[in-house]
């Protein structure tokens, strides 16, 4: 998936994720007790910027990206509309918001998440089958990806009645594969009792300088919203 390889050639996947999750959640805090709009326009602009210099996102994938949250946004507004609501703000206030949920998780691998999870005594059941059910949505588009590319190349959709066709095995084909590593899945728990987490994650460095950024910002953002 796209923001999957995004977070893994990122600049700040480095950083240790704890900082980011604690950057983003304030920041999120702060855009929902506000209705200024200046506020929006300050944060949107901002990690806009990080995900474009830092997270080394491109232009074409940053707009790709907000397509499906935009699509959700548009038809609500429409709704509000209708009930005459403050629109404008509404739609400050979303984008906003999924700019800086986009720049996290842009800028973190999944795999970091279970990191903070761990600091904050998750069950070990969660951690697990968070991560594999992660794991297995990339299992499922992967595959969908290359048995359709099959059916393409021997056009199994070239008309009406063989797309029909194509699509059953295709659902099949797909659903027999996850069953399959779903099954080595739990073989590989099975293999170890268990008692061991099945994912490991790296060692991570300790709180830096980016401890500076991050107060700098949050500070701003709180000045705009008392001021």
């Amino acid at each position: 998936m796209l923001i999957d390889k995004i977070s893994y050639r990122s600049l700040l996947k480095e950083i240790n994720p704890s900082i980011k999750i604690f950057f983003m959640v304030i920041t999120l805090i702060f855009l929902i007790v506000t209705d200024k709009k200046e506020v929006f326009l300050f944060n949107f602009i901002l990690f806009n910027a990080i995900m474009i210099v830092f997270v080394k996102v491109k232009i074409k994938e940053l707009l790709y990206l907000y397509i499906v949250p935009a699509f959700f946004i548009f038809t609500t507004a429409l709704s509000l509309l209708w009930i005459k609501k403050d629109v404008i703000t509404f739609l400050f206030r979303s984008f906003s918001s999924i700019c800086v949920v986009y720049a996290l998780i842009c800028s973190t691998p999944i795999s970091d998440f279970d990191y903070v999870f761990e600091k904050l005594k998750f069950p070990k059941i969660f951690r697990e089958l968070f991560l594999l059910i992660y794991k297995f949505i990339f299992v499922l588009f992967d595959v969908k990806d290359k048995l359709l590319n099959a059916q393409n190349s021997r056009l199994g959709y070239v008309n009406y009645k063989s797309s029909l066709k194509s699509f059953s095995m295709l659902v099949a084909a797909i659903f027999r594969k996850t069953a399959y590593y779903n099954e080595n899945s739990v073989k590989a728990v099975n293999s170890r009792l268990g008692k061991n987490f099945i994912f490991v994650h790296k060692k991570y460095k300790k709180v830096g300088k980016e401890i500076f950024f991050v107060i700098f910002v949050c500070l701003i953002n709180l000045v705009m919203v008392v001021v």
